[in-house]
């Protein structure tokens, strides 16, 4: 065993029946920053962890290999980490980032969250037997067929691959962050249904066929500052040429990048952003017309027909559904 993996591994012991949380959970030092990063720790099925960070902590964190065959969804919606299994190289996913990670039995590896950074990610751990419960999509398989450049260790079936978390990801891995209801039960039950979506994302996103030339970590970071780029300046027309363009990337690699991480077109997602900030700015109380004109549509008429296809309403529709809510909540 490598030095990373005699000093990674977290257990020389059999689990016990009632260490549920060793399956899929890493050993953490007990320690201020800690305590103040982990925001959600949370059994939401057998053999299925949710942990969320959230935080700035004083001193870098670390978290050991789980020592086990676990399957890991990552979505970072703040900071950056760095990921090394056993002698492979590091992967060093930012915001915005999805990351699947595969462990086997003695794999040692280690994720270090930088000190003194802004940090959000979403952690998902399913262990091998609740993954074959929940589909009979061969996950692994189809990661290293997916992701033939992703940052293995030789020797090992381990693997972490990291690409872009589609619209509907960060969606979920932000919902995962909340607290939406009061009972424990219900509570537990609503995030079993979100992680179990989170799940049906990653497969869809795996059942894609590979790209010719998997992209490389420099051409992810690209593929990020474009998608970043949409999500803050999504007035503006974005044609595909203009967008790679702007961060650098020929339009081939930024069409093929883009297809991988969310499955659409430049065009598709842009559209999938506008309508998204446009039910909320009518729920916030703007007008049609405003919100049309604010999200880039200058036609009233175009952007009601998207609207409609994306929500199954018009916009006029969901605004005085919106508002109806929001007078029911003020009243009560």
């Amino acid at each position: 065993m490598s030095d990373l993996a005699r000093r990674a591994y977290m257990y020389d012991t059999p689990r016990q029946p009632h260490e549920w949380w060793r399956s899929t959970l890493p050993t953490v030092p007990a320690t201020p920053d800690w305590e103040k990063t982990i925001s959600i720790l949370e059994r939401v099925d057998e053999g299925v962890s949710l942990v969320v960070l959230r935080g700035r902590p004083e001193a870098e964190l670390t978290l050991p290999s789980p020592g086990t065959r676990v399957f890991g969804i990552q979505v970072l919606l703040a900071g950056s980490t760095q990921i090394a299994l056993d002698s492979g190289p590091v992967c060093q996913p930012r915001a915005g980032a999805l990351v699947l990670s595969q462990y086997s039995d003695q794999l040692g590896s280690e994720v270090r969250l930088p000190a003194r950074s802004d940090m959000h990610v979403v952690d998902l751990r399913l262990s091998a037997e609740a993954l074959l419960r929940a589909t009979s999509f061969p996950i692994a398989e189809r990661l290293r067929r997916r992701f033939a450049g992703g940052y293995g260790s030789p020797g090992h079936e381990g693997l972490v691959v990291s690409c872009s978390a589609s619209h509907e990801m960060l969606k979920l891995a932000q919902s995962l962050s909340s607290t939406p209801l009061t009972d424990p039960a219900a509570l537990r039950l609503w995030r079993r249904a979100r992680t179990q979506e989170l799940l049906a994302h990653v497969i869809e996103l795996l059942a894609a066929p590979a790209l010719n030339s998997p992209l490389t970590s420099t051409e992810h970071e690209q593929v990020l500052r474009a998608r970043r780029l949409l999500g803050s300046r999504y007035a503006e027309d974005w044609p595909a040429a203009r967008l790679a363009q702007a961060v650098g990337l020929s339009e081939k690699k930024l069409r093929a990048g883009l297809w991988a991480a969310c499955g659409k077109s430049v065009h598709a997602h842009l559209r999938e952003i506008r309508l998204e900030h446009a039910a909320d700015s009518l729920a916030g109380g703007m007008s049609v017309t405003q919100v049309a004109l604010a999200v880039g549509y200058e036609n009233l008429s175009h952007f009601g027909k998207a609207f409609r296809a994306q929500f199954g309403v018009l916009p006029s529709e969901w605004k005085s559904t919106m508002t109806a809510r929001a007078a029911a909540l003020e009243s009560a």
